[in-house]
């Protein structure tokens, strides 16, 4: 079992290797370093979207975007189950600006294999850089009262039956409990899931 183990580490490439969350203040920045993405500056994000980050766009989320999300976040700080639902939203409102700042093609959800490379289009990595790169621009600017965002998480790698896919996570400060912020079913303008992280690696 353990050289089978080793096999797998040694011919299968990171991406489909399901590696636990990094903790640490720093580890959401190191997974954007680790796959040769940007990390969000302020209020400019790079987009990424043509499937593992191949386009990219410079965004800028100052303004109103932010401004809504500040009203949307700060009227929710009762609970953290209510930050969540209001993160819900404002991630509701960021997809559905992302895609009208691309144009073309509104993405198509799940990432469908004859749309890789398609300008607009979003597999599950670009998903998770952007919204993590938001999680981030909200974290900075003081509006997660109950909640942190993480190091990305993945589940599955081939050998399991389930295809590679990667997520946004945050966790509850008050529990330490682990939430997915997965919009890749949904289609721009929709709410992302938001569910706990342990259901969501158990998902197919």
């Amino acid at each position: 079992m353990r050289l089978t183990l080793l096999l797998i580490s040694t011919v299968l490439p990171p991406l489909f290797l399901n590696t636990p969350a990094v903790a640490g203040p720093q580890a959401p920045q190191r997974w954007y370093k680790e796959r040769g993405y940007v990390e969000p500056a302020g209020g400019r994000i790079i987009a990424c979207h043509g499937y593992g980050c191949s386009r990219r766009l410079v965004l800028s989320v100052d303004g109103g975007l932010l401004s809504r999300a500040s009203g949307i976040l700060r009227s929710a700080q009762g609970s953290p189950a209510a930050e969540r639902q209001a993160l819900a939203e404002v991630i509701r409102s960021y997809t559905a600006y992302l895609a009208a700042s691309l144009g073309g093609k509104p993405d198509v959800p799940g990432s469908p294999p004859q749309m890789s490379g398609v300008h607009g289009q979003m597999d599950c990595l670009d998903e998770t850089a952007n919204t993590t790169s938001l999680l981030l621009v909200l974290q900075e600017r003081g509006l997660l009262a109950h909640h942190a965002v993480e190091h990305p998480e993945s589940r599955g790698f081939f050998l399991d039956g389930r295809y590679p896919h990667f997520t946004a996570v945050i966790t509850e400060k008050r529990t330490g409990a682990g939430w997915a912020v997965d919009p890749w079913k949904k289609a721009p303008g929709q709410r992302p899931e938001i569910l706990p992280l342990d259901r969501w690696r158990q998902d197919s």
